[in-house]
């Protein structure tokens, strides 16, 4: 899939939620769960990766991916691509979400690629940045786990005769030290109606970005 076909799915990502989980009970009469209304509690796809639905940290729920070889956050009101998301064993495996912003006019959406392989560092960098279609380079930084990898970009999306649209995005590679596990992410945000101007906070949504990427726990 091409950035752009990935900036559109951010763009027209169709958030849905509903009021209840149904669940058997084990004498198999049907019981009712009442579920959180938030939209990653209420989509039975996005659902099935949360560790559980109670929030980890505020506004956010705690995600295994079916690799099952790391943990990270999501927000409460993210939806999973269930057409986006890709896996191979337990060594590869690609997926997508996203969610609005609606009082601040605000569309977001977050593209992850893992990798295990011995050159996981150098590949992963690789497919992110022809992904994002980034030419910068990237500042490097680390702690006790992991080593991170950091750029941003501004392009332009849009049928060519009509007005480009403005996609800010954070690039980030996390690598971990132990293994040869890492994960790759790219976060873009762009205003969701952009016939209307919309005042994002570069610097908090930098921030959120770097939340998300320090809260991916790579199983040892």
């Amino acid at each position: 899939m091409k950035r752009l076909q990935m900036t559109i799915l951010i763009v027209f990502s169709v958030l849905i939620v509903g009021c209840t989980g149904m669940e058997k009970s084990s004498d198999n009469e049907e019981t009712t769960t009442v579920l959180p209304d938030t939209i990653a509690a209420q989509d039975e796809y996005t659902r099935s990766f949360l560790v559980s639905t109670d929030e980890v940290s505020e506004g956010h729920y705690a995600f295994k991916t079916w690799t099952e070889a790391y943990t990270m956050w999501i927000p409460v009101d993210a939806k999973l691509s269930k057409g986006f998301y890709e896996k191979r064993e337990k060594h590869w495996e690609r997926f997508s979400y996203a969610w609005l912003d609606n009082e601040e006019n605000l569309s977001y959406g977050i593209f992850a690629q893992f990798e295990d392989r011995p050159d996981s560092e150098e590949v992963g960098l690789d497919h992110l940045s022809d992904y994002a279609q980034y030419e910068g380079e990237y500042s490097k930084s680390d702690d006790e786990k992991n080593v991170y990898y950091y750029g941003e970009m501004i392009s332009e999306v849009g049928e060519e005769g009509e007005e480009k649209i403005p996609v800010y995005s954070n690039i980030g590679f996390i690598k971990h030290k132990n293994s040869d596990k890492a994960l790759g992410i790219l976060f873009d945000h762009r205003c969701s109606d952009w016939t209307t101007n919309c005042d994002a906070d570069t610097q908090r949504i930098k921030d959120h970005f770097w939340e998300l990427v320090k809260s991916v726990k790579f199983e040892d």
